[in-house]
């Protein structure tokens, strides 16, 4: 799951041959939430279990069991557990779109692939089980998951076709719509972006409100402002939480000692980060790793 935590830069989804790979995850104690990311592929998400908000392009989508999640390329998006409600389980398959297009120009392309491509069509956000087609989008997106998990020589040829019948499936049920305009700008969303990249570069050091603002040709107060309504906390929050959940991760596979993990994530002061952790938690960091080694 720590490749979804990284942004688009640090992260490969598959490879050059096959540009496709599958992420099965379990929200926890330890882990509720994959913060607000983009990469260039296509990614697509079964809610298996539970309930949570998935965020796309900064709106807010109530997700349960059942529901499929599409994400188109380069979109901002997150993913959190929704409070007090079971535990979400997910499934996720994260694609480039070229691995699609052909290699010769042809009527199957231009007609219905390009205009994705193009971005000038519309992907369906969410499709829920009352939606037009949901039982043969369901099961074709459990045959890919099943194909690419089990991995049986010559898969990659059926994984193509299953893909190419997935996108048949939402055309013929005319869950394909042309584009409208985008919710935030792309001067917005690039940003955002910007933001994010740095917060995520330097969240070991010791960051300002300022200096992150005029990385951005921002005013401070200005600044508070454009990150609290377009990400849903104030910058600092958001820090804390990126560095909790990081130092949450330290704490459950490595042996270093809660010192230096306070110190590794960014906090100068241990004791300040005992309380933070404790809030977010409920335990303290010490309790929290014995807790998980109990669970090993």
């Amino acid at each position: 799951m720590n490749n979804l935590l990284n942004l688009k830069e640090n992260t490969h989804h598959g490879d050059f041959i096959l540009p496709f790979t599958t992420y099965h995850c379990e929200f926890s104690d330890s882990f509720s939430f994959v913060p607000i990311h983009w990469h260039k592929e296509m990614e697509i998400t079964l809610i298996k279990k539970g309930q949570g908000i998935h965020k796309i392009d900064l709106n807010p989508l109530n997700v349960e069991e059942g529901d499929i999640v599409f994400v188109k390329p380069s979109l901002l998006h997150s993913i959190e557990q929704t409070a007090n409600k079971d535990i979400m389980i997910w499934s996720t398959m994260v694609f480039n779109l070229n691995m699609l297009n052909s290699a010769l120009t042809d009527g199957c392309l231009i007609k219905f692939f390009a205009p994705i491509f193009n971005s000038q069509n519309e992907l369906p956000m969410i499709i829920r089980k009352d939606s037009p087609g949901y039982d043969d989008v369901l099961l074709t997106i459990k045959r890919i998951f099943e194909c690419y998990d089990k991995k049986i020589y010559g898969f990659e040829l059926e994984l193509k076709s299953l893909l190419y019948h997935l996108f048949y499936i939402i055309y013929s049920n005319k869950l394909v719509k042309e584009k409208k305009v985008s919710t935030i700008t792309k001067e917005v969303s690039d940003t955002i972006k910007l933001i994010l990249k740095f917060i995520h570069e330097n969240y070991e050091k010791d960051l300002s409100v300022e200096e992150i603002a005029l990385k951005c040709n921002f005013s401070e107060y200005h600044f508070m402002r454009f990150f609290k309504k377009h990400i849903g906390m104030t910058c600092i929050e958001y820090i804390n939480n990126y560095r909790l959940e990081t130092a949450s991760s330290l704490l459950s596979n490595t042996n270093k000692s809660i010192l230096d993990i306070s110190f590794k994530v960014g906090f100068n002061n241990v004791s300040y980060f005992n309380k933070l952790f404790k809030k977010k938690y409920n335990i303290t960091p010490k309790e929290f790793r014995k807790s998980k080694r109990m669970c090993k």
